[in-house]
């Protein structure tokens, strides 16, 4: 399994597309940092997150502290613990930090 943490908002668009097209299946996104805000963009980045998770029977992940930093809820992932973060990374076959 390989590990995509995403850390922006958003790429320039030929960045975007080359990091959603790496992602194969079984692989899993992790929204960290400003990332997190991408669940929150309803019409842009959790249609293709949502394309992305169905497409390629990938899980999307986000962690709970970046969320309760933004004081925001978030409809689309699984929230992670800061340890339970570092798990997931160690046990990853490959980290790819976008």
């Amino acid at each position: 399994m390989r590990l995509h943490q995403i850390n922006q908002l958003a790429y320039p668009s030929t960045l975007e597309t080359t990091w959603q097209d790496s992602v194969q299946a079984g692989d899993q996104i992790l929204l960290i940092e400003e990332g997190f805000l991408r669940t929150q963009q309803p019409d842009a980045f959790p249609s293709a997150l949502n394309q992305l998770i169905e497409k390629k029977e990938i899980e999307l992940y986000y962690l709970q502290s970046d969320a309760n930093a933004y004081g925001l809820p978030s409809n689309i992932g699984i929230p992670l613990s800061d340890e339970e973060w570092v798990d997931m990374t160690f046990s990853a076959n490959t980290n790819i930090s976008w």
